[in-house]
């Protein structure tokens, strides 16, 4: 048995290549077996965050119906469902959120992607260039308040709920990285700096106070794997009525990776998490179809959550 590592270690995920084939049924049910019996018996909230397209509610939703934990979505497509045990009432109040979102999301990547043609065909100082600009810029701030709706209500409702909570990203992410690549990393600004400071109070004043993650889970690849995922899981806001991906979602997926490569040392810094952090290499990893990979998973996250004494 590996012991267990001290708070605020970084693992990341490697396969086991020893488990024989025989093994795989015992080795996973055992660890499944484990991680619920712990997660129904101490109340912890999983935080899974990523770049677009790198499998955070596919990981969410493996966890949530083979651990027994609660599973919260951030978009209401078909089978990313939330799974909520035994509190049906919280329903209603969630997916209104996560539709006004989606709605807010698709809205934004029309902006995005009206300013690029503008771009493309009007000078800086045209009126056709400052009114996208400006279109823009409120878009980017909507979408933001929209997800910290959704994200306040998540994080509120969390501690009310039987067993465990798996989540599907975070406002930490989407401050500290969506917010910094529209902020400085697009060739104009989509987010200004007084957009940021309304952002910073709104996380000061409404999520310090709420439940933080015992564990958070970092899902990481390079790019041509987050645009291959996302071309795949074909969905209506992330496309561009064709088979090619809107140029504007293609430039966010590349300027969020080197965010989210700095993303854990920043919330380190800043004291907003100082826990462990599970990292996945998603185009190494692939826990969705090799089971072999969803052991190691698993018993990555059995490590660094669950205490060596519990475990046995």
């Amino acid at each position: 048995m590996n012991p267990p590592l001290t708070m605020g270690e970084t693992l990341r995920v490697v396969e086991d290549p020893t488990i024989r084939r025989h093994e795989i049924a015992n080795r996973l049910t055992n660890v499944e077996r484990r991680l619920l019996t712990y997660l129904s018996r101490h109340q912890t909230l999983i935080t899974c965050v990523g770049n677009i397209g790198a499998g955070k509610s596919s990981l969410v939703k493996l966890l949530a119906y083979s651990t027994g934990m609660n599973a919260l979505f951030e978009l209401p497509d078909d089978g990313f469902e939330d799974h909520i045990a035994q509190n049906p009432s919280l329903f209603p109040l969630l997916a209104t959120a996560k539709h006004s979102a989606k709605r807010t999301l698709g809205r934004y990547y029309g902006a995005i992607n009206t300013f690029i043609d503008v771009q493309a065909r009007e000078s800086r100082d045209s009126a056709a260039w400052a009114s996208a600009k400006q279109q823009l810029e409120h878009s980017a701030l909507d979408i933001q308040h929209a997800y910290l709706d959704l994200r306040k209500m998540q994080l509120q409702a969390m501690p009310h709920l039987q067993a465990s909570t798996c989540i599907d990203g975070s406002p930490l992410a989407d401050r500290f990285a969506f917010c910094e690549v529209l902020h400085r990393d697009m060739d104009e600004p989509y987010l200004t700096t007084d957009a940021l400071h309304v952002i910073d109070a709104r996380l000061d004043a409404e999520f310090r106070p709420l439940v933080r993650p015992g564990l958070l889970v970092v899902l990481k690849a390079p790019v041509d794997t987050l645009l291959r995922n996302i071309g795949d899981r074909q969905r209506s806001e992330e496309s561009a009525g064709d088979a090619a991906l809107p140029e504007g979602l293609v430039r966010l997926v590349k300027a969020l990776n080197p965010r989210y490569d700095a993303f854990v040392a920043h919330l380190r810094s800043t004291g907003w998490y100082t826990g462990p952090v599970l990292e996945i290499d998603v185009s190494q990893i692939d826990f969705v179809s090799n089971v072999r990979h969803l052991i190691a998973v698993y018993e990555g996250i059995e490590r660094l959550l669950v205490p060596a004494e519990f475990r046995g």
